[in-house]
């Protein structure tokens, strides 16, 4: 991989991958633009030093938890990638895994039986779906500990809203595995994962809230155009932190991270295949979008 100092000369504005990704074909740019791509802005590397804290943190009787919490769509399932990619499981030389963190998605309509089952598939272990709860909780516990599983990861933790009262039973297993291995909590999700911990205010407490603010219109926002700016394989710059580009795209996508980078994949896919090779105010204008806004008038069209 190159380096920041092996930058393309031809293309100054560009990191130094996005520089050798312009001798890629057409189609393979527009792929190029439209792959995930990560961005340290200010917010997002304080949470994950946060995460990082908890890798470290001794075993004791009662372990931190994370709560990772904002709107769908600002960024939350991106920062939780980007810390599992850094803590990948590994198998030590006399073959016993360390994995130190495992990741999930809270079911959608969770049950405790759901649960472990669902904490059993991640860890790749085939079971029967059918065997009640304290069986699974037995093998999942098991599991854990011969994993040597350090944190669990919950992503879409607003779905105990689903549950109503039965969410006490789903949040009492959680609290049961953290008691009795020694094992940190990190949940994500939108504002509703704050009412689902409602209900359990001892569980409440173990959680430190990381709130994913709204995006202004302020500096940290700019930086993260022109950051997103060198990933993108235009061959001219954009400008992006130009007063009327900067300003038409927030009006555009309104204050989310995932609706700002759905545009910039959409708007450099657009640049390439018609050969503007940048990002102007008429390439936005002519991107097929509808932003957060949108839906509404699409709602009264039907």
């Amino acid at each position: 991989m190159n380096t920041q100092a092996q930058k393309n000369p031809q293309f100054p504005h560009l990191s130094a991958d996005t520089g050798d990704a312009m001798y890629l074909t057409t189609a393979e740019r527009i792929e190029f633009c439209r792959q995930d791509k990560w961005i340290g802005y200010t917010r997002a590397e304080w949470v994950l030093n946060k995460l990082d804290e908890l890798l470290i943190y001794p075993r004791t009787m009662r372990m931190p938890s994370i709560l990772v919490v904002g709107r769908g769509g600002n960024g939350k399932s991106a920062i939780l990638e980007r810390f599992l990619n850094r803590c990948p499981g590994q198998v030590t030389a006399s073959g016993d895994p360390v994995m130190p963190v495992l990741s999930f998605d809270m079911p959608e309509t969770p049950d405790e039986g759901e649960l472990w089952s669902t904490i059993l598939w991640q860890l790749g272990i085939s079971h029967r779906e059918k065997d009640p709860p304290h069986l699974k909780k037995r093998e999942a516990k098991s599991a854990l500990q011969y994993a040597q599983v350090r944190i669990l990861v919950i992503d879409e933790f607003n779905n105990l809203q689903n549950m109503g009262k039965r969410a006490a039973d789903i949040l009492a297993a959680i609290k049961g595995i953290s008691n009795d291995l020694k094992l940190s909590i990190v949940a994500a999700g939108t504002s509703e994962a704050i009412n689902a911990l409602n209900t359990d205010p001892q569980m409440k407490n173990r959680f430190e809230p990381l709130a994913l603010p709204r995006w202004p219109l302020n500096a940290d926002y700019l930086r993260f155009l022109a950051s997103y700016e060198t990933l993108l394989p235009l061959a001219k710059p954009s400008n992006l932190i130009s007063r009327p580009i900067g300003m038409k795209i927030y009006g555009m996508c309104g204050d989310t991270l995932g609706a700002t980078v759905k545009l910039l994949k959409n708007a450099g896919a657009y640049a390439i295949e018609n050969g503007i090779e940048q990002i102007t105010e008429e390439v936005l204008d002519s991107v097929k979008w509808t932003g957060p806004e949108g839906w509404d008038e699409v709602a009264r069209t039907i």
